[in-house]
Parts: C-alpha cells; sequence; structure tokens
C-alpha cells in the first residue's frame, strides 16, 4: 500500500471519528445515556488506531520499513447503521458550517440546528 493511500484512510478516519462524536453530540440526552459504553468503547478503539496509525507514518518519515505493519494494519469496524448516521452527521455539518474548524465546540444553537438538518436526512 503506498503512503500515500495510508494518509487517505488515516484522514478518512479521522473524518469517521468526528462523524462519531458529533452524532453523540448532537443525540438527545436520553440516547447518549443508552449508548454512552458503546460510543466510549468505539472512540476508545479508534484513537488507538488512528495513534498508531500515526506512529506509523512517522516511522516512515523516519526511514523505516513498516511495509508489512500497514499490510496487517485494521481499522476498527463500524457497523454499517453507526456507519451511516456518522456519514449523514458529517454531511450536514459540512453544508452547514462549511468553513467552521472543527477544533470549536458546537453551540447548543448549532447542536440544534445540525440535529434537525440530520434528522431529515434518517
Amino acid at each position: 500500500m503506498a503512503n500515500t493511500e495510508f494518509k487517505q484512510q488515516i484522514r478518512e478516519y479521522e473524518n469517521i471519528m468526528f462523524g462519531l462524536m458529533l452524532y453523540q453530540e448532537t443525540s438527545p440526552k436520553w440516547i447518549r445515556k443508552l449508548q454512552k459504553i458503546s460510543y466510549k468503547n468505539m472512540k476508545r478503539r479508534g484513537e488507538k488506531a488512528l495513534k498508531q496509525a500515526k506512529n506509523m507514518l512517522s516511522d516512515i518519515k523516519q526511514g523505516k520499513d513498516v511495509q508489512d505493519r500497514i499490510m496487517c494494519f485494521e481499522w476498527p469496524i463500524i457497523m454499517d447503521d453507526m456507519r451511516f448516521r456518522i456519514e449523514v452527521m458529517l454531511q450536514c455539518y459540512e453544508e452547514l458550517y462549511p468553513e467552521r474548524p472543527r477544533e470549536r465546540s458546537l453551540s447548543k444553537e448549532e447542536i440544534i440546528a445540525l440535529r434537525n438538518e440530520a434528522m431529515d436526512k434518517f
């Protein structure tokens, strides 16, 4: 696998993790409580995988041969129904806030607007 392809996979998984956070953040409180453990587990596995992937890229930049590690590397599986929700959240976020820095927390009004936009697409 080419390094550029692996970098693209990292960017895509960073998007997935951002979409997961958006889904959790915009869900009603009672749903967040029900999905708290599941969300934490998905987040933990995703962050661990991203850290490993970025470490491999760092090793490549240092001239280390990590091709075998990259070939064996697997991203954590996210079930299709959750992946759909994540993709909808990302799409709605990009439509509503195309220039907004992802690091900036959503206001209560932005959360409601994002939730309402996503509900039309679920």
